[in-house]
């Protein structure tokens, strides 16, 4: 069995802390055309591709470089 991280809520304040610096804001949007396919009342995207870097990974890889030593 694999050791599973589960993030505490302190976690996700420093990595935000931290990542915050290095990423924009995203907006927030509604999408009326999925939420027709799905048959959900409404769905929300968050494009991620919006950042400076073009891709959400920009987020988990600087949060990674932050934790390195300078070793």
């Amino acid at each position: 069995m694999s050791d599973l991280f589960v993030p505490t809520l302190d976690h996700l304040k420093q990595a935000y802390a931290v990542t915050s610096r290095a990423t924009q804001i995203t907006p927030l949007l509604e999408s009326a055309a999925l939420a027709r396919e799905t048959g959900a009342a409404r769905v929300f995207i968050k494009p991620e591709s919006l950042q400076w870097a073009g891709s959400f990974k920009v987020r988990g890889a600087y949060w990674r470089l932050k934790q390195l030593s300078a070793d």
